[in-house]
């Protein structure tokens, strides 16, 4: 089974469904089999819509047929009622990929159960050398190839910051990977790149964290930082771009909503 072999890092790796992907597929279609991850928290449900048609543009641009949104719903629920019954986790990974099977395309889902907060203090290169992989205003082609499962550019930021003892680096003055939270005498504010997914978004949206404003930038005035992981997991940042934040390993983020 190597349809999920590029979601990496889980608490627990939860079984994934039967379909399996044909050796042709990686031969013919390298890296171009539409795929998303998205946050999963108990029995609140996903925006089922908003992924079949994350889905949809991905497959079309490829050429690939589309299962239909009552498709996606039937493989997610088979997906939940499996999560809810083996170990009942409070936060899963869901990973969706479309993938054809003799000859009609089906969507096979697995996923990792998620630890939504890590004591781990974590540091955060300030090389603003190293360009984003995916960006808004890329052409269509790249930003289709962003929702498949090739993550080549992705993985390749990460063993290069992670080789140098960092977790995420800045581009444009927003993360390459995640997203940063900021604690500011204000109020609470986050940075991402949303392409080609928000990790915030997906995270307010299950109910996970609270909806948060942004900015462009990190802020000057913040008095805590928390790193959001793609993974969907919330560290405290100790250093960002050279600068020293006080963590506390046993505070929970203001704007969490899993505790």
């Amino acid at each position: 089974m190597l349809i999920v072999t590029h979601f990496r890092t889980s608490v627990t790796a939860l079984e994934a469904d039967a379909h399996q992907v044909r050796a042709t597929q990686f031969i013919t279609r390298p890296g171009t089999l539409p795929a998303i991850t998205i946050p999963m928290l108990g029995g609140r449900w996903p925006d089922v819509d908003g992924v079949w048609s994350y889905l949809r543009e991905a497959a079309e641009f490829f050429g690939i047929s589309m299962p239909g949104p009552t498709e996606v719903t039937a493989a997610l629920s088979g997906f939940a009622a499996k999560v809810v019954g083996e170990t009942d986790p409070l936060l899963v990974a869901a990973n969706l990929v479309v993938v054809e099977v003799e000859g009609a395309s089906q969507i096979a889902v697995s996923g990792t159960a998620v630890q939504p907060l890590r004591s781990t203090t974590v540091r955060i290169a300030a090389d603003e050398s190293v360009p984003h992989a995916h960006r808004a205003g890329d052409p269509w082609w790249r930003r289709m190839a962003a929702r498949t499962t090739s993550r080549g550019e992705l993985d390749q930021r990460e063993r290069w910051l992670t080789g140098r003892g960092y977790v995420d680096g800045l581009s444009d003055g927003e993360p390459l990977l995640g997203a940063l939270v900021f604690e500011t005498s204000g109020g609470v504010v986050g940075v991402e790149n949303p392409e080609p997914t928000s990790v915030l978004d997906q995270l307010a949206r299950c109910g996970v964290i609270a909806p948060i404003g942004r900015v462009s930038a990190p802020p000057t005035d913040a008095v805590r930082v928390w790193w959001v992981s793609p993974r969907y997991e919330t560290y405290p940042v100790g250093e960002l771009a050279g600068a020293s934040f006080p963590v506390d390993v046993e505070a929970v983020p203001s704007f969490a909503r899993w505790s």
